[in-house]
């Protein structure tokens, strides 16, 4: 039998808004989506933005902790997931998000240095791996759920210059699959991979005049022609988190209005 959202509860990880204001984030939408269809989310990030994060899934009537850890150190996802049990008793999402991008990355396999390679892979990777690690069991205690990793469609297609952020994207892929096909059928994994999307962080110091400007010129390399918003990314994990998706497993589901598969050259 089913169990209704209400008394369900994920996890999810990289979940602060964004620094800039409370801005709009991946997993802040991620986490408020998920409240908004009933589950207790446990929000997890390093920001203390994690914490209006909760404050809007409170405002709106749902439930929801705040605990800052990293995902990378054992012993604070092995808090997480304790934390969880004491404070819901079981767990059924996991929805990994967190990730590192900054401009250090932005170098080929020459460039980049072995630092800045093996710290990116420690939390686009390990990270998720660590999450996934010490949530199974708690998930299959409590019968079973799904887990959705936040991938790119970077994973995909080889960026300029951005070696170790499309490795790390496409590593999380195949990571999925392996869960997919370990754990089912009591868990199912899939992996949601956006293109470009609006988010606070990504905007630097840019006035609202060249933000749009910008915007106007990201789109243009979209067939949809414009840019996607968080809540877009957000529906699409509410759906394989529901009994909607009960037959999607190890799938890389791309999130991009259409820009992988499309030539944007004029002829």
């Amino acid at each position: 039998m089913d169990i209704p959202n209400n008394n369900k509860i994920a996890i999810v990880t990289g979940a602060a808004m964004g620094y800039k204001a409370g801005g709009p984030s991946i997993g802040g939408a991620i986490s408020i989506k998920l409240a908004q269809d009933g589950y207790k989310v446990v929000v997890i990030d390093l920001e203390e933005m994690g914490e209006k994060t909760v404050d809007i899934i409170k405002e709106n009537g749902g439930d929801g902790i705040f605990i800052k850890a990293d995902v990378t150190l054992t012993d604070d996802v092995k808090k997480i997931i304790q934390a969880t049990k004491e404070k819901y008793g079981g767990l059924n999402c996991l929805v990994n998000c967190v990730a590192r991008y900054g401009s250090g990355m932005a170098k080929n396999v020459a460039d980049i240095s072995e630092e800045e390679w093996e710290k990116t892979l420690n939390v686009n990777l390990t990270g998720y791996f660590k999450m996934c690690k010490y949530s199974t069991p708690l998930i299959l205690e409590t019968g079973g759920g799904t887990i959705i990793n936040i991938s790119s469609a970077a994973s995909l297609m080889a960026l300029p210059n951005f070696s170790v952020y499309s490795v790390s994207k496409a590593a999380i892929n195949a990571l999925t699959r392996t869960i997919a096909v370990d754990f089912a059928p009591k868990i199912r994994a899939n992996a949601v991979l956006p293109g470009f999307v609006k988010i606070a962080n990504s905007q630097n110091n840019r006035n609202p005049e060249e933000l749009e400007k910008w915007y106007q010129d990201i789109s243009k390399q979209y067939p949809m022609k414009r840019v996607c918003k968080v809540e877009e990314i957000a529906n699409v994990v509410a759906f394989l988190a529901s009994e909607n998706s009960s037959y999607i497993n190890g799938q890389s589901i791309v999130v991009d209005g259409g820009k992988t598969v499309s030539d944007s050259h004029d002829f």
